[in-house]
């Protein structure tokens, strides 16, 4: 073996080195960086969840029964500040994980809020003048208790007749089997 061709051997194994060198450490930056995006990510997702169990807690002044909330102007304005940082701060997350978390957790206190409007004193103005309700602060609380209109149901993507024919979800379920069969295809594909 030439001396030459040892180097031209030695030189192609050196680049190859650096190479390796440079896509390690390219590897190790991206994955240090989105470590740092999903603690981030996590953190965030936490203090959001806190918000909307603020803005719960402070609209119905620690009751948990679903009774109306009192006609508190201070209860509603920090209720509607607490959901307003739950969106400036899930608008935050870039991790699909923590988005999804969110969105799980404002869909239960969705619900909550829900559960807790049912009475019908809020179809009636005298209910929001009682104490000067903050009307700002009653459109943030009310809107969002509703189903966002541009969110897609889940249950949307699901055929039901899985459900009917895997041969254990209807056993021993006859009203419900009753009822599937009494009914619209519709109502469950």
């Amino acid at each position: 073996m030439s001396l030459e061709l040892v180097r031209t051997i030695f030189s192609g194994f050196t680049l190859v080195s650096v190479l390796f060198a440079v896509l390690n450490y390219w590897l190790s930056r991206k994955k240090a960086k989105n470590d740092a995006i999903e603690s981030r990510d996590k953190g965030i997702c936490e203090q959001a969840i806190i918000s909307l169990e603020r803005a719960y807690s402070s609209l119905m002044n620690g009751k948990s029964d679903y009774s109306m909330p009192e006609p508190n102007r201070l209860n509603w304005l920090t209720s509607a500040r607490q959901i307003m940082k739950f969106k400036q701060l899930s608008s935050m997350l870039e991790t699909d994980l923590y988005k999804l978390i969110c969105s799980e957790h404002e869909e239960h206190w969705k619900h909550e809020f829900y559960l807790s409007f049912k009475d019908d004193s809020f179809l009636l103005p005298a209910y929001f003048k009682a104490n000067n309700i903050h009307l700002k602060s009653a459109l943030i609380i009310m809107n969002f208790k509703q189903w966002s209109p541009d969110v897609k149901d889940p249950l949307d993507s699901i055929d039901g007749t899985q459900y009917i024919n895997d041969g254990y979800t209807l056993n021993g379920q006859h009203g419900l089997e009753i009822c599937i069969n009494e009914s619209n295809e519709d109502s469950y594909k």
